[in-house]
């Protein structure tokens, strides 16, 4: 199991890290979105985002603080603008192994998943392209496998544990991308609960990550 892991880790180096530095950055989503933390760190302004000098506030400000922290350590490349973004498939990749293998069939099941979802042709096109996507995704895609984890959860201390920490990522995704960040969780978990038969449950489960996620 330990190198089926290996494997999946090349994979990602090779396709997600690899070519990062490679190609020119895209107008005109690549090159905005670069622009923008590149002059966050030239102006020492982190609260106003930005575009060749004019106030832009189409997206909120998370995406462009975790790229201008790319930045900031590996300097003012194509690597470092779409770094993020190779990086936030990485981490889905990995929420999606843990929640195959708790719950899925086991690690074989979880390795598959992970691979099968590195090598799908949208995932792979966001991982090495520099916009928001990526992120937005990820922030996602935890706080839904966590709300899920909460799900399961007996124990109520771990059970509100995982409840605050999936309103967190779900905050996290509205600070990267907006409203969002708030109607996909919701027109993901009121189905679900529902499927479920536990329509009653859905307010006392919620209220936690809602009152977190702000």
């Amino acid at each position: 199991m330990k190198r089926v892991r290996s494997y999946i880790l090349v994979v990602f180096v090779l396709l997600y890290l690899a070519p990062l530095g490679i190609r020119p950055l895209m107008r005109p989503d690549e090159t905005r979105y670069a622009e923008i933390p590149r002059e966050m760190l030239q102006t020492g302004d982190f609260l106003v985002p930005r575009l060749d000098g004019l106030r832009y506030f189409e997206k909120p400000v998370l995406g462009y603080w975790i790229e201008a922290g790319a930045m900031a350590l590996f300097g003012e490349n194509r690597f470092a603008v779409r770094l993020p973004s190779a990086l936030a498939a990485g981490v889905s990749a990995w929420l999606l192994f843990l929640l195959v293998r708790r719950f899925g069939g086991g690690a074989p099941e979880a390795a598959w998943a992970s691979f099968i979802y590195l090598t799908s042709l949208e995932v792979l096109a966001l991982g090495v392209f520099n916009v928001l996507d990526g992120l937005f995704s990820v922030f996602l895609t935890g706080g839904l496998v966590v709300f899920f984890y909460a799900d399961r959860e007996e124990r109520p201390g771990r059970k509100r544990g995982f409840l605050a920490l999936s309103g967190v990522l779900f905050g996290l995704a509205f600070l990267t991308k907006g409203f969002l960040g708030f109607a996909v969780p919701v027109v993901v978990i009121v189905p679900y609960m529902l499927w479920e038969r536990r329509a009653r449950s859905l307010v006392r489960v919620s209220w936690i990550p809602a009152a977190v996620a702000p």
